[in-house]
């Protein structure tokens, strides 16, 4: 009998030894899991309650705030500088349709049209006439675009049918509707005579020609004037045929930093504090990034711990 008892007692020994290394380890698990589920629960504290908890200062939140303010700062000088740009833009617009069309106003800007061939003439050379002498006839700070020190020329093309013969008192007509165009440039007075046009087979014909100008009212609101393109087209739209052209003046801007520029006095001060202002958004704009970026490191690494610990537990649960 007592050959017997002697492994039965080392046999319940090691059972006893085996089953508190378990509960040792699962109670080190548990406090892990306690510790991860305390640090989980902190990461997902607002930033009040990580003061009270710890006394950590809301500098993520002072920073976004501080972010959002000059953000809107911006926003609200980048809505003001569109602004002005939309209107000289209008502005410039309404210029070149009073300088450049005989005879307009702003009541005539649905009705402007020729009814007779001394009309559309008239006009035209009006039209040359005007671009010829602009520097002495604006108010604004127009110029004309340079190449290689030569002005820009204006040119006028006329689109027409190819072929046309009709004859309305017979009720007859003969016309080849293939579209061809005629050019017309000048740069000076007295080059733009050599066209005629025939109005039984004119579509229409267009006057264009580029000008520039430099919005200076920007100065005042502390910023640098640019420099403008403007693209201006002159249209006498014959595709009716009913008597009636109608003429109307558009034009496409193109915007640009100007090549040399130099503002001295108080303006001067105010273009440094903008360029200081702008630095100072862009170092809070990169500090926020960085503390975001962490954020997301930290959630990550909380993610895989949680991840880890999850599979952890399975392991134990099926021992």
């Amino acid at each position: 009998m007592e050959e017997m008892e002697a492994p039965m007692s080392v046999s319940v020994n090691h059972l006893d030894e085996q089953s508190v290394h378990t509960d040792t380890a699962l109670l080190l698990h548990l406090d892990a899991v306690e510790k991860f589920r305390s640090k989980l629960k902190y990461f997902f504290m607002s930033p009040c309650q990580k003061f009270k908890a710890r006394g950590r200062k809301p500098w993520k939140l002072v920073l976004q705030v501080l972010k959002m303010a000059i953000i809107t700062a911006q926003l609200v000088s980048f809505g003001l500088s569109n602004q002005m740009v939309v209107t000289f833009k209008d502005g410039n617009l309404m210029s070149f349709r009073h300088i450049f069309l005989k005879g307009y106003t702003d009541s005539t800007a649905d009705t402007y049209a020729a009814y007779t061939k001394d009309e559309v003439y008239d006009r035209i050379y009006f039209i040359i006439n005007q671009y010829v002498h602009l520097p002495n006839l604006t108010v604004g700070n127009h110029a004309y675009v340079k190449h290689e020190g030569i002005y820009g020329p204006l040119s006028l093309c006329q689109e027409f049918y190819r072929k046309g013969n009709i004859l309305p008192g017979n009720e007859t007509f003969d016309i080849d509707t293939q579209i061809e165009t005629g050019n017309v440039h000048t740069a000076e007075e007295g080059n733009y005579l050599n066209f005629t046009l025939n109005f039984k087979r004119l579509l229409s014909v267009t006057i264009s020609f580029t000008l520039k100008a430099i919005n200076l009212q920007t100065v005042r609101h502390h910023e640098l004037p640019d420099c403008y393109d403007f693209m201006v087209m002159i249209t006498f739209d014959n595709t009716a045929h009913s008597g009636r052209i109608k003429i109307n003046l558009e034009n496409d801007v193109d915007i640009n930093e100007c090549r040399d520029w130099n503002v001295t006095g108080e303006s001067n001060r105010n273009f440094n504090s903008t360029l200081l202002f702008d630095s100072v958004v862009i170092l809070i704009c990169l500090a926020s990034l960085a503390l975001c970026s962490r954020s997301f490191i930290k959630g990550i690494q909380l993610m895989f711990v949680s991840m880890k610990s999850f599979v952890n537990a399975c392991i134990y649960v099926s021992l």
